[in-house]
This record gives structure tokens, C-alpha cells and sequence, in this order.
């Protein structure tokens, strides 16, 4: 949940992690927009050696002009336009899971039954591989985000290699029918774009270990803040949208994102040397007091300004317009089917430095 926001210093070293620290709303933009830093474990010396053994087309650790290629080809299935013509879908995904919420009682658990399966839903719709894709995807996506643990140990980055081979063998079959005969699904807009299999796939693991995890959490961790702030409901009845940003603001589903320096920077006063280390702690980014009024407090009618909460610059999350989607046709929906629901119990949250989120929400009905 939030906590008051202290800003002393934008930019601070880390001896423990032996990086720099970005705290300031201001420093962040201006890494993220700017050039000189790399996502990229291949010019990392200090990146894990199995990290790249992932596949090599994973837009989130390529940096331009790989990145800004990929991303060209693959923008064209989140606009505004293609996200309006999917939310058919997504609103009856929702309500699908809905109808069978608390279907075995009056108490469950949110995240297992409505927070990881909506985004895990949309995804197969998305990408049309049916259930045993679904059951896939399902069983292999634990392991993919490991990939994506700020402090991913051997272990964790072998079994999101192993996770991503799995997707890989039950993904390439489809890629290559759908090359050789596309349909209306995302795969085969990829294939329209020009894509080879192996980005493709690639994709598909970086929609599957991203897309699916953080709507997760915003789905949860939204929830949690609504059903401790009651009052805050009929807002979010009146403007879901602006409801959204504010609790991506404050309730942002990561934590952490990594960059390394590849050239000398003067940054917060700081002079950052190229081949350090830079954690930009997005928590308290959108939390800082110079450009977020009273920034501990939920208030879902704030007038909005724009948030890190998926990044900025090339490295923008391709999926934002569909995480948000997602979670504003779910949290008012949830909230209209049952008026009454609370907490039933303690919630347990996730224990990852990457990632804000709860592995369990148990509720009543």
C-alpha cells in the first residue's frame, strides 16, 4: 500500500547494491528519455550469462535501432483504434470470469480467480491459440517473469530460459501456419509486418512474461486499495479511466527498472560514469512531493498528470493502453456485481523486488 514520500536526494549511491538510486519524478524522465543508457544484457558485463540465453528478440532487452525496428512493427496492434476493436472481447472475458466468481462459496481468493485470469484470458484471445495454448501459458508464465526479478538469481534465469522454451516449441508451429495462412490474431499481424518467427516468438514471450504480470497486479493491487478506501468506489464508477491512472500512480504494479550507462552523465548533480549501475525506483518516483501534491494520498478525482508507472521513452510500455483497458472495464464491474465485498482475510503480498502485487487477496462476497 502507499507510504509517505520523503524526497531528500533525486540521485543517491547505493553501496549495497553498488548502483545508483533514482528517486526524483525528473531524473527518472530524463534517463528514460534520453540516450546513453542500455536495457541491453549484452552490454552488460555485469548481466548473468544465462540471461542471454533468452530469446534474442525480447523488445524489453534489446536497445535501438533493434528496438526501435521491432517496435515499429509491432505498435500498429496497440493503438487506440486496434485496442477499441479488441475491447468486445476483453469486456466479455470479464464478464466470463465474473459469473463464476464465488461460484464454490462466499469467499475466495481475487487473485487466483479474476486478477490472473482476465489478462491471462485476453492474451490467448489475443493471440488465438485456444485452451491448451491458455493451459500453457498458464503453467509456463510463473517461470517467464522470473526473467525480470531485479535480482534474478542462476536459478530464477534457468527457469525462465526453461519456461520460454516451452513457449517456444508450443509457439513456433503457430507462427508457422500463421505465416503461411494469417488470420485476424495478433501472431498473424505480426507476420503481416514482417516479422521473422524467432521475433515473433519472442513477442509473444515478452506480451505473456509483461502483459500478463503487471495487469495482474494492477487488478489486485487496485482492488486492495478500493476495498480499503470504500469511499473512493463511486468515483471509480464515474470516471474509470481517471481512477486507473491514479491508482497506477500509487499502486504501480513494478517497482524497479534497471538501465546501464554506456556514457558519462551528469545527473540530480550526480556525475554517472559510463558502466554504472542505475535502479530507477518507480515508487517513489510517482510519489515525488515536487510534482505529485499530498502523494501518499489515494484520490481517485485527482486531476491527472502523467506517471511513470509504465516508463516513458522508447522503452514506453507497449501494452499500457491494454492494461488499462483491462483494469477499467474489471475494477467497476467487480465492484457493481458485488457492492458488498471486502476483505476476508489477511492479504499475503508477492515477495519480489521487481514487482508490486499480492499473490493472494482472499474476499467476501
Amino acid at each position: 500500500m502507499a507510504t509517505t514520500s520523503t524526497l531528500t536526494e533525486p540521485v543517491r549511491w547505493d553501496d549495497d547494491r553498488h548502483a545508483y538510486v533514482v528517486t526524483g519524478f525528473d531524473e527518472a524522465s530524463e534517463v528514460l528519455r534520453g540516450s546513453g543508457w542500455s536495457s541491453d544484457p549484452a552490454r552488460n558485463p555485469h548481466a548473468p550469462q544465462v540471461l542471454k540465453a533468452l530469446p534474442p528478440s525480447v523488445l524489453l532487452f534489446l536497445d535501438p535501432p533493434d528496438h526501435t525496428r521491432l517496435r515499429r512493427l509491432v505498435a500498429p496492434a496497440f493503438t487506440p483504434r486496434a485496442l477499441d476493436r479488441l475491447r468486445p472481447r476483453v469486456v466479455a472475458v470479464v464478464d466470463a470470469v465474473l459469473d463464476g466468481l464465488f461460484a464454490d462459496g462466499p469467499e475466495t481468493d481475487l487473485m487466483e480467480e479474476v486478477a490472473y485470469l482476465i489478462p491471462l484470458a485476453v492474451i490467448a484471445e489475443m493471440l488465438d491459440v485456444g485452451v491448451e495454448g491458455a493451459e500453457v501459458f498458464r503453467a509456463e508464465t510463473p517461470g517467464l517473469v522470473r526473467m525480470l526479478e531485479f535480482d534474478a538469481g542462476v536459478h530464477d534465469l534457468e527457469r525462465s530460459v526453461a519456461a520460454a522454451q516451452e513457449v517456444t516449441m508450443f509457439l513456433l508451429p503457430l507462427v508457422t501456419e500463421r505465416m503461411r495462412a494469417p488470420g485476424d490474431d495478433f501472431i498473424s499481424g505480426l507476420a503481416a509486418a514482417g516479422m521473422t518467427a524467432e521475433e515473433m516468438v519472442g513477442m509473444c514471450v515478452l506480451l505473456l512474461a509483461g502483459g500478463h504480470e503487471t495487469t495482474a497486479n494492477l487488478i489486485g493491487t487496485g482492488t486492495l486499495a478500493l476495498l480499503s478506501r470504500p469511499e473512493q468506489v463511486p468515483a471509480l464508477h464515474g470516471d474509470p479511466a481517471r481512477a486507473v491512472e491514479e491508482l497506477l500512480r500509487l499502486e504501480g504494479p513494478v517497482k524497479l527498472a534497471a538501465r546501464f550507462a554506456v556514457a558519462d552523465h551528469e545527473l540530480g548533480g550526480r556525475r554517472i560514469e559510463a558502466g554504472s549501475q542505475l535502479i530507477l525506483d518507480l515508487r517513489e518516483i510517482n510519489r515525488d512531493p515536487r510534482r505529485f501534491p499530498d502523494p501518499a494520498r489515494l484520490d481517485l478525482t485527482r486531476e491527472p498528470l502523467p506517471h511513470l508507472a509504465f516508463g516513458a521513452g522508447h522503452h514506453f510500455c507497449l501494452g499500457a493502453g491494454l492494461a488499462r483497458m483491462e483494469a477499467a472495464e474489471t475494477l467497476p464491474r467487480l465492484f457493481g456485481r458485488f457492492p458488498d465485498l471486502r476483505v476476508a482475510g489477511e492479504p499475503r503480498w508477492r515477495d519480489s523486488t521487481t514487482f508490486h502485487g499480492l499473490d493472494e487477496l482472499p474476499v467476501h462476497a
